[in-house]
């Protein structure tokens, strides 16, 4: 992964930050993650997203997918934008890592031989959700 802000690819890993790994430039010295210079960029409450692009692929209306989130009507708002703003492959990496860093199946972004089903047993009621939302 570059540097979104100087495309340079002497990257280091630099911690984590809100449940995200955080990278730091070696060229210009700026951190980024996974979400830096996308329209998901500071948006809060990443643990309700999945929940949300649910609300999305069924075209429940912004209240309603506000009162399934647990949020206000005007984020719903902020979020349905800024979710249809996002590039196909801007959602394939940002769902593999919101579900890696909200999951208790770390391993789902590097699937090993020793993950058991049970461990990915909640992934199986959201694939259907995050494949549409991808597409």
């Amino acid at each position: 992964m570059p540097c979104p802000h100087c495309r340079s690819e002497d990257i280091a890993h630099w911690g984590a930050a809100h449940g995200f790994p955080r990278y730091r430039c070696g060229s210009c010295s700026r951190t980024f993650n996974v979400l830096t210079k996308t329209p998901l960029a500071r948006l809060r409450n990443k643990e309700r997203w999945l929940t949300f692009v649910g609300t999305m692929v069924e075209r429940k209306s912004i209240r309603k997918s506000a009162a399934a989130c647990g949020v206000s009507a005007a984020t719903s708002s902020r979020w349905h934008k800024r979710f249809l703003a996002c590039s196909t492959a801007q959602r394939a990496k940002i769902i593999r890592e919101v579900a890696a860093a909200f999951s208790n199946a770390s391993a789902l972004t590097a699937v090993s031989e020793n993950v058991s089903a049970a461990d990915l047993a909640w992934a199986k009621e959201l694939l259907p959700v995050v494949l549409s939302w991808l597409v």
